[in-house]
């Protein structure tokens, strides 16, 4: 009987735990996913508004810079790469 109890507990336990993993998991692309969106969408914003200013200052630069990086860390897609 404690042998029964036992293995229902721990199976019901382990379904616990990795339903919390898989939800956390989501969680974490869902954050990744939306954050690298948003740098995406800052670095071309930046980059059309610069353009259409014909000038871009170094602090500007540097900010991009930044922004492209960690966009590329997130597995950023290489649009921002080929913007001309």
């Amino acid at each position: 009987m404690v042998d029964f109890i036992i293995k229902y507990w721990i199976e019901i336990l382990l379904t616990s735990v990795t339903s919390g993993v898989i939800y956390i998991f989501k969680q974490y692309i869902g954050l990744k996913n939306g954050l690298k969106a948003l740098l995406k969408n800052e670095i071309v914003r930046i980059y059309d508004r610069q353009e259409e200013l014909g000038y871009c200052p170094s602090y500007m630069k540097e900010n991009i810079k930044e922004m492209y990086e960690n966009y590329h860390k997130l597995g950023g897609n290489g649009l921002v790469t080929n913007k001309k």
